[in-house]
C-alpha cells in the first residue's frame, strides 16, 4: 500500500489530496469520489497529478506548506 500526494487543478482552485491506494491506477480512480465528498457542489477537475508516492509504514507522512495571504 502506498500514500500518494496528489495535486488537483479544479474549478474551485488548487487542491492537495493525500490518498492511500495499492497503485497509481487505483489512486486515480478514487480521487474523484474523495474530491466530490469534500464539496457541496463537486468542482470540475481540470488536471490531476501524482506529486509524490511513499510506501506506507509507521511514521510515513507528508508536510504540506500553507502560505499566509
Amino acid at each position: 500500500m502506498y500514500l500518494f500526494k496528489i495535486e488537483v487543478d479544479s474549478s474551485e482552485g488548487a487542491l492537495t489530496v493525500i490518498l492511500a491506494a495499492e497503485n497509481e491506477e487505483q489512486a486515480f480512480k478514487e480521487i474523484d469520489q474523495h474530491v466530490e465528498r469534500h464539496f457541496l457542489y463537486p468542482p470540475k477537475l481540470n488536471e490531476v497529478a501524482i506529486v509524490e508516492k511513499k510506501r506506507i509504514s509507521a511514521g510515513t507522512a507528508y508536510v504540506i506548506e500553507t502560505r499566509k495571504g
